[in-house]
């Protein structure tokens, strides 16, 4: 019994020292993202599971050599492989975990394998560098935690008792230890591991990603994401409720060939404008410009980041899966998006972002899009422009674009996505002597967007295409700053979207409707009187409700109520905006006006999931 006791010390305390590296690093992301939680002694303990799977999972390699069976004179190579195996394994766990104490705050979930394979492949590799010096506390706290767990165990090694046992006993072993890692690793004895989404089981949406951890969703989404099969509403029967094939027949009404230009804003929420700092007005130009447009008070994007802003904006597909729609497996989909309905209806096209080319995977896609032509860093003249971050500060940049699209065939379609507004805030060293110290770093930023969109359309009405020209200002997504403040999922998403026409054939006006990233296209293409059938989940001007999601629940939002849909419990929460009561979907006494929102929203879940997974986002 001694023996055997002996013999399984190692894999124990390892085991447990482990879970203390995993604790640590959920104890700093708890205490760099607290005002992203709300979290409850409950959570603690619903952690567990997924905690020790991690470390059940991420341990088999070290399990297998230590246990492996073997003779006596190959014993302490055996043992010193299985101890390195052990550090690989610390290491790797703490340095996924310690990724997302700095990163969450950026994307409001953990990241997966596609998000840092993304980073890896990118040619934006300097990024990683950046923010490892950025947040170098983090980056220094991981090499302490890392060495601290690596000396504690080199300390019991030294003090460990090792004593050989029969091959028998090995083969015992090794049998018994596979099986309890596997099973821990499982934690399942049904068809089905324990996955992500499991989370969602036992706690708010806003708290899972404390429940779960970098380094197990890493490891449960090195494949590519599988949308759910479970149904949650008939095929025929989500018709009635949602149906994302659009048909615009304008017989009577000529094709309005204006021309068409949208301009991202980088992070520019709607808490970003309207702001006046120390005297100081942080957008004035942008401000002055919403005036002038039909102004959606309150737009909304479908996204969290930037690349998942472009499906939305230019196809109408809404962010409703874990895996960003451009590093998924249905990115190579068809798909009716803008840029290609309006070259097919004899629009020139081309895409202008001064990053790094190949950044997020921008230039590729936009060419599934449908844009024929993208402009980037590499196609800029001047490489001294570039901030050494991310690419062509925009005060060089948008001038530019405006020379290249003078030079484009009219009709065209254009889109320029900005980048000088997003962390690290880099913009010219010569643009911060033009204000004093009242701005900080990223007001200053956001001053020299609004700047640089100034000296954009201050050259653009120079030219003789600017008044036969449709202008869209619309945001890619809030800053992460903001999300700390954010009371409602609303303000989570909150951005300004704006309708701009020189000769003002769109009429100045403030509406207070919801209004989406994905309602872009279908207004546009209602307004240009394109006689198209096409695919999209927005529905243009007419929309009093929005879909939303993240951290594994759906929202629908309208005027006076609001949804939140927790799928792994198929249960439902109703918010009166204006009683704040809540109603949950098991209620006898719902309306009927709460049954078809819910029914709407399933509609909505099932006919994006069968559609991708069909290859069906595109009208035959």
């Amino acid at each position: 019994m001694n023996t055997s006791m002996h013999h399984w010390s190692p894999i124990i305390i390892r085991f447990l020292m482990t879970w203390g590296a995993i604790i640590s690093t959920k104890m700093l992301f708890l205490a760099a993202n607290f005002s992203f939680l709300n979290i409850s002694a409950h959570d603690f303990i619903y952690a567990m599971p997924f905690d020790l799977s991690t470390i059940a999972l991420f341990s088999l390699p070290h399990l297998f050599f230590y246990l492996l069976p073997i003779n006596k004179s190959l014993q302490a190579v055996k043992e010193t492989l299985a101890g390195f195996l052990f550090y690989v394994t610390i290491t790797i766990i703490v340095l996924l975990n310690m990724w997302d104490v700095a990163y969450f705050q950026f994307s409001q979930r953990l990241s997966t394998f596609d998000t840092f394979s993304f980073l890896i492949q990118s040619p934006d590799k300097g990024l990683i560098n950046y923010f490892i010096l950025d947040y170098w506390w983090v980056s220094l706290t991981s090499i302490l935690l890392i060495t601290s767990f690596i000396m504690l165990d080199l300390r019991k090694a030294k003090k460990r008792n090792k004593q050989y046992v029969s091959i028998k006993y090995q083969v015992l072993y090794f049998a018994i230890g596979s099986l309890l890692f596997f099973s821990i690793g499982r934690w399942s004895f049904g068809p089905k591991p324990l996955g992500v989404l499991d989370a969602n089981k036992y706690t708010s949406a806003k708290n899972v990603p404390f429940l779960l951890n970098t380094a197990f969703v890493t490891l449960k989404t090195i494949q590519s994401e599988k949308l759910p099969t479970t149904s949650l509403i008939s095929l025929e029967e989500s018709k009635k409720y949602f149906n994302p094939i659009k048909e615009i027949s304008s017989s009577s009404k000529k094709e309005n060939k204006k021309n068409l230009v949208i301009i991202i804003l980088e992070s520019f929420s709607d808490k970003m404008i309207h702001q006046t700092i120390n005297g100081i007005k942080i957008t004035p130009f942008t401000d002055s410009l919403l005036g002038q447009s039909c102004y959606y008070e309150n737009g909304i994007a479908n996204a969290k980041q930037s690349i998942e802003a472009l499906p939305a904006i230019f196809a109408s597909i809404p962010h409703l899966m874990n895996t960003p729609y451009i590093l998924s497996s249905f990115c190579n989909n068809k798909l009716n998006a803008l840029p290609s309905i309006l070259k097919s209806h004899g629009y020139s096209t081309a895409f202008f972002h001064g990053a790094k080319n190949g950044s997020m995977r921008f230039d590729s896609f936009s060419k599934k899009l449908g844009f024929d032509r993208y402009y980037g860093k590499d196609e800029y003249p001047n490489k001294n422009h570039d901030n050494g971050f991310w690419g062509i500060s925009d005060s060089y940049f948008n001038p530019w674009t405006i020379q290249e699209i003078s030079k484009i065939k009219q009709p065209f379609f254009v889109s320029l996505f900005t980048i000088s507004s997003h962390h690290p805030y880099q913009i010219p060293k010569t643009y911060n002597k033009k204000i004093s110290g009242a701005l900080n770093k990223e007001q200053l930023s956001f001053h020299y967007a609004d700047e640089s969109l100034r000296d954009f359309f201050s050259k653009a009405q120079k030219e003789p295409w600017y008044k036969n020209t449709v202008f869209v200002i619309c945001a890619d997504h809030i800053p992460q700053q903001l999300d700390k403040t954010s009371k409602t999922i609303f303000d989570k998403f909150h951005i300004p979207i704006a309708f701009f026409t020189p000769d003002k054939s769109i009429p100045i006006e403030k509406k207070s409707s919801y209004f989406q990233q994905i309602d872009i296209e279908p207004y546009i293409l209602n307004y240009l009187a394109i006689n198209t059938t096409y695919y999209a989940f927005g529905k243009g001007a007419a929309n009093h409700e929005s879909l939303l999601y993240l951290n594994g629940s759906f929202y629908l939002l309208s005027n006076d109520t609001e949804i939140i849909f927790n799928e792994s419990t198929n249960e439902a929460i109703f918010i009166d905006k204006i009683t704040n009561k809540r109603i949950r979907s098991e209620n006898k006494s719902l309306t009927l006006k709460y049954r078809g929102m819910l029914y709407r929203l399933k509609s909505m879940i099932e006919r994006y999931r069968n559609d991708l997974r069909r290859n069906q986002t595109k009208a035959k």
